[in-house]
């Protein structure tokens, strides 16, 4: 259905001037500082048309907010520190302890000074955001708020300073924002009142943390049209506040860019404008550091700096908490801090009489990332999008992969990371191999350093400030093409391996994961079959096929030979249960290879290679023979490890280890994928293709606990989990992570040519239309038009206008 809609404030106590009915012309709309166009096309995707930011963001703001309104609202909640005051306790003391992090973390205090630096572009943004929003509740009133916040009474209008601290929370989500339970429990060994407990979890793994994404940069020597493409794929959460949002912003002769933000952010993340395309995937560098303080013998909350003692700040923080009876008392906290930054509490950092912990994050005080992503939307060449990088600085924890209209690749990892002095650097290489703790935590993706010496310290160069010097940024430009699939940027394209990059970064030469070997064997076969045809140019169709292709590394190098090892082989023995391999063997041999939802056998792979280590699918191990060889990546590891001389085959073991799983979830080996993986939009479950990671493919989907911080209801297990590993539960395979936002895109003489998915659809309203329609499309692999060109909106058969105006 085609119609306009014309909405103010003035409108709203003359509900009869507005109307939703195709042709009524637009009522007059009371005069205001903001005023936007919002003009919906299929599927959802508001393109925002004002004269100045503020009314840019007022009007972003108006069209997410029926989108997002509960996840966003659930969001400001926890950023104000009032979850228990809202929602109570929480169960073991969640939401206490929430509230005490976001304190210790001074995100509201941090989120003023990203006010007060950024530029009145970027500040009239989340100004006209803020009013945007809040005009949406006003109309809406609580009880037309969508499932499930409706009628809530915490969901309330929402200032300036409340977006800013929100995105501080945003910027620091890779590093401090996965340590929160570890800050708001930091505690002396002696303290007044109630002790508090360490966390039970164990740190997180930094080294392999699930977001994840791809970014293909495709230059003229490779695209068939001799111009830039660019594929945009990256693997985040399908529910909470890492849910993108897709839009298209335009100030005519300022700005027209169209792409996705994080849920809340006023600013395109990922997408294009006329002459550039960019994505982002999340980088490995390290992106904070923690401190080892030595304390004073005599007061654990002093610590020893260059021979001196110092005291560590104290601050006495209190909470509002919600009792079941609907009162409310009060619960205090001192929380400390070095000058490092907060200080932190865990098992494996305890805070003892003799040492604690301390944490610096270089995105504590990123007060420039909105800044960077409106200059990056503006840019007008590649030389343009690189500048803006060098300038603001203010890229969290990604690396930018970009494409020009001209056919020219960019990759860099201008990331937030810390700079170290050589001499920093030197002793941190010599307690990796002498410290058990700072070794242990290296495993992890995280660098111990020593907070006694002023060695240690960040250094603050000229330009760069604390972080790395941006002549010393990894980065490459080329013609051909630049790829990242989360790996360090040594081999973003074999033919020019990088080098000479500081080691916060990490290691050049290091084993790369299966899935980057996936990606760049897309990118880099010849000859008849290879994803770019046999021309080894990507054609528009090949780039699309390419991407969802679910072609899977390691069952490319290593299936033909476990179906050899199995074919006939006698039943093994699992746990004292003898196993028969026939079926399993037999569903092996018939599997293409692929993980597409008619896909039968991926199963039994995908079990198979869930008892084996990560270690075990880089490089040679208990699965392949030959190592990884930096000097020839694209061909190692290579070869099935061979069976025992004595004794049980590890591989058939674990072949009869993952045919009994299977049978535990009820699942035949020659299940197709679709019947067994799934993921729910209310009570539909929806077929997803795909894999994981470690599986080697490049269309990245599983289950996830982690990010989603909302305490809104989460799509869940519908059964007992099965394997840790491979996600695999009762019910079969759950999905609620992976390929997110999905873009394709070439320049062509008339412009840029895109097509888009955003595989959990645009809205988190249940009711919605576009609250599942672009999720089924994903499990047909049903490509959509991104519109960008003025005259493709204007024709979409299911335009829908609406002008909004409000004063400012």
């Amino acid at each position: 259905m085609r119609g306009r809609i014309v909405v103010g404030l003035g409108c709203l106590g003359l509900l009869a001037a507005c109307s939703d009915e195709p042709g009524v012309n637009p009522a007059p709309v009371a005069h205001g500082d903001y005023q936007a166009t919002i003009r919906w096309t299929s599927h959802g995707v508001p393109h925002i048309l004002a004269e100045d930011h503020g009314s840019l963001g007022f009007g972003l703001g108006h069209a997410a907010a029926r989108d997002i309104v509960c996840t966003l609202a659930d969001q400001i909640v926890k950023v104000r520190s009032e979850r228990a005051r809202t929602f109570g306790p929480g169960e073991d003391d969640a939401n206490i302890d929430s509230d005490f992090a976001y304190l210790a973390l001074g995100v509201a205090e941090r989120g003023e000074a990203l006010l007060s630096r950024a530029s009145p572009e970027a500040r009239a943004l989340v100004d006209g955001y803020a009013a945007g929003y809040n005009l949406y509740l006003a109309e809406t009133g609580a009880g037309g708020l969508p499932a499930p916040c409706t009628g809530a009474a915490w969901v309330k209008p929402i200032s300036a300073a409340d977006l800013a601290a929100y995105f501080v929370h945003i910027n620091q989500f890779a590093g401090s924002g996965q340590l929160l339970d570890f800050l708001s429990r930091a505690a002396p060994p002696v303290a007044s009142g109630e002790r508090r407990r360490a966390p039970d979890a164990g740190l997180p793994d930094f080294a392999h943390l699930d977001l994840g994404s791809n970014a293909w940069a495709i230059g003229g020597d490779r695209a068939d049209g001799g111009r830039g493409m660019l594929v945009a794929n990256p693997h985040f959460p399908w529910e909470g506040e890492l849910r993108f949002h897709e839009s298209h912003l335009t100030i005519p002769g300022q700005l027209d860019v169209y792409g996705v933000s994080l849920t809340g952010l006023p600013v395109i993340n990922i997408g294009f404008n006329e002459h550039v395309a960019w994505t982002h995937t999340v980088s490995p560098a390290n992106h904070f550091t923690l401190y080892r303080l030595t304390l004073d013998p005599e007061d654990p909350t002093a610590y020893l700096y260059e021979g001196e003692r110092r005291a560590m700040e104290r601050r006495e923080l209190t909470i509002d908490v919600l009792g079941e009876d609907g009162s409310l008392t009060q619960v205090s906290r001192a929380m400390y801090r070095s000058h490092y930054g907060p200080m932190l509490g865990a098992s494996l950092l305890a805070w003892s009489a003799e040492q604690a912990f301390s944490l610096r994050d270089a995105n504590a005080d990123n007060v420039t990332a909105l800044d960077q992503w409106l200059a990056m939307g503006r840019a007008r060449d590649l030389e343009e999008l690189r500048r803006a990088h060098e300038e603001l600085r203010g890229i969290p924890f990604v690396f930018t992969t970009a494409v020009d209209a001209g056919g020219q690749t960019l990759l860099m990892d201008a990331s937030r990371v810390p700079h170290l002095s050589e001499e920093a650097a030197r002793a941190y290489g010599r307690a990796l191999g002498r410290d058990g703790l700072t070794g242990a935590l290296a495993a992890s993706g995280i660098v111990l350093l020593d907070g006694s010496t002023r060695r240690d310290e960040w250094v603050e160069t000229e330009g760069a400030g604390p972080l790395v010097p941006w002549s010393d940024v990894p980065m490459l430009t080329r013609a051909d093409f630049v790829m990242n699939a989360n790996d360090t940027p040594w081999l973003t394209n074999p033919a020019e391996p990088l080098a000479g990059y500081p080691a916060l970064f990490g290691a050049p030469g290091a084993p790369i994961s299966a899935r980057t070997r996936m990606n760049l064997r897309l990118l880099t076969e010849e000859g008849e079959g290879a994803a770019s045809g046999e021309d080894g140019l990507f054609s528009w169709d090949e780039l699309k096929g390419a991407i969802l292709s679910n072609r899977a590394s390691i069952a490319e190098d290593l299936l033909a030979a476990v179906v050899g090892r199995c074919d006939g082989a006698a039943p093994v023995e699992v746990e004292g249960e003898e196993v028969d391999l026939t079926d399993a063997c037999r569903a092996l041999a018939s599997w293409d290879g692929r993980l597409d939802t008619s896909s039968a056998g991926a199963l039994v792979w995908r079990e198979l290679l869930g008892r084996f280590r990560n270690a075990d699918l880089v490089d040679a191990g208990a699965l392949y023979a030959e190592p990884f060889d930096p000097e020839d990546p694209l061909a190692t590891p290579r070869d099935l490890v061979s069976a025992p001389e004595a004794g049980p085959d590890p591989i058939l073991v674990a072949l009869g280890e993952a045919t009994r799983l299977l049978a535990q979830a009820g699942l035949d080996p020659s299940t197709p994928l679709g019947e067994a993986q799934f993921t729910r939009r209310g009570d539909e479950a929806i077929a997803i293709h795909g894999g994981g990671s470690r599986e080697g493919v490049a269309n990245v989907v599983g289950f996830t606990t982690s990010y989603n911080s909302t305490l809104l209801p989460r799509h869940t297990p519908a059964g007992e989990l099965l394997n840790e590993v491979t996600g695999l539960t009762t019910s079969g395979y759950p999905i609620n992570y992976g390929t997110s936002f999905l873009l394709a895109l070439e320049f062509t003489s008339d412009g840029p040519r895109a097509e888009a998915l955003l595989s959990y659809a645009q809205s988190h309203d249940p009711a919605s239309p576009h609250f599942a329609d672009q999720t089924a499309m994903f499990s047909r692999k049903e490509w959509r038009p991104a519109l960008f060109a003025q005259e493709d909106i204007e024709a979409d058969p299911d335009l829908v206008v609406k002008v909004v105006a409000a004063p400012r």
